[in-house]
């Protein structure tokens, strides 16, 4: 039991660091068009179809941040325990593919529904705007 719960610390504690060192470097490229000219963005955007200027990007990058801090502590909690070099690499290798696409096409599902959301509300108040217009030129037409 001893062993599980130094794991998760550790875990924890590597989690916390790598996030903190993603965040800070996010933070120092204020420049959202440099940001969205990095590889790890663009793939995640042209892959899902996602429209940047739809969603919110600082949710974006924090969302990535996430699950790269996450994909990194917790291959290199379980590398750690793992004996023998061919067979830390095959780990790390099934982890990593594992871990990427599962959490990305989830991150990736996400934004895509809030950006159809946001559409969708678009739409709407755009129906409301043109009806209001609508009603203003009768009332117009009538009182001529």
């Amino acid at each position: 039991m001893n062993e599980v719960v130094k794991s998760i610390i550790e875990f924890f504690i590597l989690f916390v660091v790598i996030f903190i060192i993603y965040k800070q470097i996010y933070k120092r490229k204020k420049d959202f068009s440099s940001l969205k000219e990095s590889d790890e963005v663009r793939v995640f955007v042209l892959k899902y179809d996602i429209d940047v200027r739809k969603i919110d990007y600082n949710k974006l990058l924090n969302v990535l941040a996430l699950i790269n801090s996450f994909i990194i502590s917790f291959t290199a909690t379980v590398i750690v325990r793992v004996k023998g070099i061919v067979w830390t690499i095959l780990t790390c290798m099934a982890i990593v593919m594992v871990l990427l696409i599962a959490l990305y096409t989830i991150a990736g599902n996400y934004f895509k529904s809030k950006e159809k959301n946001i559409t969708v509300e678009s739409k709407i108040e755009e129906v409301v705007k043109e009806t209001k217009k609508k009603k203003t030129t009768k009332k117009k037409e009538g009182k001529k």
